[in-house]
């Protein structure tokens, strides 16, 4: 049997289609395409307004750059992707790591210690898990700091049922192994219009008109203004023609990937050495507690299956440990624990059965 990947994006022949169209249409940048498929996602998380970008970690960034935050403490968990913290070292913060519930993964609002130098909060949906964002916003009302910005990193949550509703603004992922892949890009979804505005405008350099617009009327307009400044982030219309396939897709998709954990769930069950992990609506990893998982992820590497941990704690990196201020316990104990199995809507029922079956042989061979 040929290699099985860990995760891996699709897209069907209408998305192709749609593809080719575009790129013999001339205009692959910014225009018709990205515009439609803000609104259509927008619609379909029930959002206000929503702004494509180049990436979610760019999403990010302008959401501190929107709200004017720079210096202060950002507080964001430890078991995540670097990007959460990396924002705040961007927008000159002190960034401070928190810890997470030892089942959800997600933010452990308890471990949260805000101070008078706290400006923003990244809470993560961890793996589709959503994360309390309303716990985390009475604990900033209790103590008098309703002025504290939370955003909601759902990269994960694309598209969980109640994501984007409660957090000041949310960032969403496309990037190539996400539920809704586009190769790479992110979105950003709020209720504010000047957000939304000001997001739009910090993409593309400060530039008020992107030069689709400029060109929408019977005569094309070459004069723009810079007001303030900005980054390059903007989606283009090549992107956005995958994403709106994936879009249209996504129910179906995401439901495949439900029906792969609950027939790992089924055939792992009863078994000493593995530990059910909590339900996900996504399912953007599978990723259970194992004994001995870095000798399982050397004997299914030896047999053809890919394998990931999601996560190594970003406060176990060189330059991160910096940001580990206070005890993270349930994230030290539980990340060495783990390891993700292959989940992806074209992951076949037969080359998951190789994936059990060879995990049970695994297991049978260290008894």
């Amino acid at each position: 049997m040929k290699t099985i990947n860990l995760l891996q994006p699709t897209a069907d022949w209408r998305t192709i289609w749609g593809m080719v169209k575009t790129l013999r249409s001339g205009w692959w940048v910014y225009g018709k395409k990205v515009q439609e498929f803000q609104d259509e996602f927008a619609k379909k998380v029930g959002s206000k307004y929503a702004v494509a970008v180049n990436s979610a970690t760019s999403g990010l960034d302008l959401c501190l750059k929107a709200y004017g935050i720079t210096g202060g403490e950002l507080i964001t968990p430890a078991f995540t992707f670097v990007s959460d913290a990396m924002v705040g070292e961007w927008n000159g913060m002190d960034v401070t790591f928190c810890d997470v519930n030892p089942r959800t993964f997600c933010i452990d609002v308890d471990s949260v210690k805000i101070t008078k130098k706290t400006k923003a909060i990244i809470a993560v949906d961890c793996h589709g898990r959503l994360a309390d964002i309303k716990g985390l916003k009475k604990k900033c009302k209790d103590m008098g700091r309703e002025d504290i910005l939370i955003i909601e990193d759902a990269a994960h949550a694309c598209y969980t049922p109640g994501a984007g509703k409660h957090a000041d603004v949310t960032v969403w992922s496309f990037q190539g192994v996400k539920t809704l892949p586009t190769g790479d890009g992110g979105m950003v979804t709020t209720n504010n219009k000047v957000i939304a505005t000001k997001i739009k405008d910090l993409s593309w350099l400060g530039i008020k008109k992107y030069t689709f617009d400029r060109v929408g009327g019977k005569k094309y307009t070459w004069n723009y203004d810079v007001t303030h400044p900005g980054i390059k982030a903007y989606m283009i219309d090549l992107t956005a023609v995958i994403g709106l396939g994936n879009l249209r897709r996504i129910e179906k998709t995401n439901a495949r990937r439900r029906e792969i954990q609950e027939r790992y769930n089924q055939a792992f069950k009863d078994d000493w050495f593995f530990t059910v992990p909590t339900f996900t609506h996504t399912v953007q990893y599978y990723t259970p507690e194992w004994y001995d998982r870095d000798g399982l992820c050397e004997y299914l590497a030896e047999h053809g299956i890919h394998t990931s941990v999601h996560f190594m704690p970003v406060s176990e990196l060189t330059y991160w440990k910096k940001a580990k201020k206070r005890a993270i316990p349930n994230t030290d104990r539980v990340w060495v624990n783990l390891l993700s199995l292959p989940v992806h809507n074209a992951l076949t029922n037969r080359q998951q059965d190789y994936v059990i079956k060879t995990v049970k042989k695994y297991y049978a061979k260290v008894a």
